[in-house]
């Protein structure tokens, strides 16, 4: 099943980490139980249980849209909402480690030059990660670099693998960022997930970027 948010529920998860790029695992109880379940959140607004159908609720997301997704699904409130880092869901979903390389929140934090060009890719025209108001990049979030992305199409790549993406379907959309000097990232490589290889170059921006460093956004 899927479900969508409130709008409280949806900006307090799009207050929290990304799990990886362009969604969020939870563990949380619905209102009527307490019982704490697994849930996968797209775009921090549509919620699928996680189950032998979850597949099969995404690909329909994508298709359909998410806009016409959430016209007709049911709300849900979840309650004590705990948001797995990428980490510890790749620890409990048994997924391998990447040999000799680490995901970019176990690397230290550094600062941007203000030059080099970040990429965030996205099944959604309006990846509410990008703050589209201020023009930049929302605490908590992941893109890749502008050098692997170049790369991933050069050698015609699939992004959904290389970057460990919740869905089976193609990507759409991708959106330029250009962090400042005082913004700050962590450095990785994308970690085996959702039943993905990964092995893309990562960057998680704990902090956001500055206003005015979202560039442009394009169809991938």
């Amino acid at each position: 099943m899927y479900f969508k948010l409130s709008a409280s529920q949806e900006n307090d998860l799009l207050n929290q980490p990304e799990t990886g790029m362009g969604y969020q695992v939870v563990e949380a109880s619905k209102a009527d139980s307490y019982t704490r379940e697994k849930f996968l959140v797209l775009n921090s607004e549509v919620v699928i249980e996680m189950n032998t159908y979850t597949n099969d609720n995404v690909r329909k997301v994508i298709n359909e849209g998410i806009y016409s997704i959430k016209t007709s699904a049911n709300y849900i409130t979840l309650n004590a909402i705990s948001v797995f880092n990428e980490k510890l869901f790749r620890n409990i979903a048994n997924e391998s480690k990447n040999e000799n390389e680490i995901g970019a929140i176990e690397n230290p934090v550094l600062n941007a030059d203000g030059v080099e060009l970040f990429v965030r890719l996205s099944a959604f025209d309006n990846d509410r990660r990008v703050d589209k108001i201020n023009m930049c990049l929302r605490p908590g979030s992941y893109t890749t670099t502008m050098e692997d992305y170049i790369k991933c199409k050069a050698i015609n790549d699939s992004p959904v693998e290389r970057y460990a993406l919740p869905y089976n379907d193609e990507i759409k959309f991708a959106f330029h960022i250009q962090p400042k000097k005082t913004d700050t990232l962590q450095r990785g490589t994308v970690q085996p997930a959702n039943g993905k290889r990964g092995g893309g170059k990562e960057a998680y921006f704990a902090n956001g970027t500055a206003a005015g460093t979202f560039l442009k956004q394009t169809s991938y």
